[in-house]
C-alpha cells in the first residue's frame, strides 16, 4: 500500500512538471508578446506625434493665411 501511494505521489509530482514546464513556456511567449506590442504601442505614439505636429502646422499655417486675408480685405 505505502509503494502505491508514493507511486500516486510520484505521477501526481511528474504530472505538475509538466503543466509547470507548459506554463513557464507559455509565459516566455506571453512576455515575448508583450514586449513586441509595447514596441508597436511605441511606434504608433511616435507616428500619432508627428501627425498631431503636422496638424499644428497646417493650423498655423491656415491662421496665417486668413491673417494675410483679414488684411487684405481691410485695406
Amino acid at each position: 500500500m505505502g509503494v502505491d501511494i508514493l507511486d500516486k505521489i510520484h505521477e501526481k509530482v511528474d504530472d505538475l512538471l509538466v503543466k509547470l514546464a507548459l506554463l513557464e513556456e507559455e509565459n516566455k511567449e506571453l512576455q515575448l508578446k508583450n514586449a513586441t506590442l509595447a514596441t508597436q504601442n511605441e511606434e504608433k505614439d511616435r507616428q500619432l506625434n508627428t501627425l498631431y505636429e503636422e496638424i499644428a502646422a497646417k493650423d498655423k499655417g491656415l491662421q496665417e493665411l486668413y491673417d494675410k486675408i483679414l488684411k487684405v480685405i481691410d485695406v
